[in-house]
């Protein structure tokens, strides 16, 4: 993983202009990960600092909201380690993960099953086309896997079937990649962020992280997905300086602000021992972040959190 010294000229170019790299979709084969070895290197994302994000995602969430969560819903699961991980840590009732990939599916069950989590299951589906009742969950999210999506007007698809089967008093919460400002900034990105992957022999997964950072929105881009008609209250934060991720919360009417508490659902973060430094800086970057309102389009335009 890079030091805070070698990030520091990446930082400065993110913000030294505008947006220049457009947008490059990810090749079809990405878009459904279903093969064997592929999955496998998935699989070991835990021995890796993007647990590190998992666990910012779940505090977010703990933080976010007050009340018990008995159904959640997890699009686009992989191989279920933050599924799993927000049933535990989250003390979720029933979470159900599903996926295109069939192999995914299956590798998440196993490791459902070897972790013994009961309250979990999976199941193949897609996030256009959710096979669920309106107002179902308490909790909707779709975690480091909106870039997968080919276009804007499909994100915008699945957004709404999330703000459909999410019960109105419900959370939804999405985290993904940003896409930054030039190709080089990129690529220098991509290989300090990810020398972690090559150093593992996670061949495709760098090649995949390196598709996805191409293939990410930027957050002008995610923002005007929101739900046209949605009465949700969302928030979008973006950490400053060189976003590692970016957040959309759909907050049920009244609440007025994301974070509603503070602290962790654990005593020990669910990162590495040596990682526990960088989780705290990313946590801090997140509460830190820039934070802002996104009004439905047939309510008004997005404006600063005031």
């Amino acid at each position: 993983m890079p030091s805070a010294l070698q990030l520091i000229p990446l930082v400065i170019n993110q913000s030294l202009g505008p947006q220049i790299l457009n947008r490059t979709p990810e090749p079809d084969h990405q878009v459904v990960t279903d093969k064997q070895n592929s999955v496998s290197e998935y699989d070991q994302v835990m021995k890796t600092k993007l647990a590190i994000s998992y666990a910012v995602a779940t505090e977010a969430i703990y933080r976010t909201r007050l009340r018990s969560i008995s159904s959640a819903l997890d699009i686009a699961c992989g191989p279920g380690h933050l599924s799993i991980n927000m049933a535990r840590d989250l003390e979720i009732d029933e979470l159900t993960g599903i996926d295109l990939s069939k192999t995914m599916i299956e590798t998440a069950s196993a490791n459902a099953r070897s972790q013994e989590i009961g309250s979990v299951r999976f199941q193949q589906g897609d996030a256009t086309q959710l096979k669920f009742q309106d107002s179902t969950f308490d909790l909707c999210t779709m975690m480091d896997a909106i870039h997968h999506l080919p276009s804007l007007d499909v994100v915008s698809k699945s957004l709404n079937e999330m703000e459909r089967v999410t019960k109105p008093d419900g959370h939804i919460v999405v985290m993904d990649l940003v896409r930054l400002r030039t190709r080089e900034l990129t690529e220098r990105y991509v290989k300090l962020v990810g020398s972690e992957y090559a150093d593992l022999g996670l061949k495709d997964f760098y090649d995949q992280f390196q598709d996805s950072m191409h293939a990410a929105w930027t957050p002008d881009e995610l923002a005007s997905t929101v739900p046209a008609d949605s009465h949700r209250n969302w928030i979008q934060i973006v950490p400053r300086g060189l976003p590692f991720a970016q957040f959309l919360f759909g907050l049920p009417v009244g609440q007025n602000d994301v974070f509603q508490r503070a602290g962790s659902p654990w005593k020990t973060p669910p990162v590495r021992l040596e990682d526990i430094s960088e989780y705290r800086l990313a946590s801090m970057g997140i509460h830190l972040g820039t934070k802002k309102r996104i009004m439905p389009a047939s309510r008004a335009s997005s404006c600063p959190v005031q």
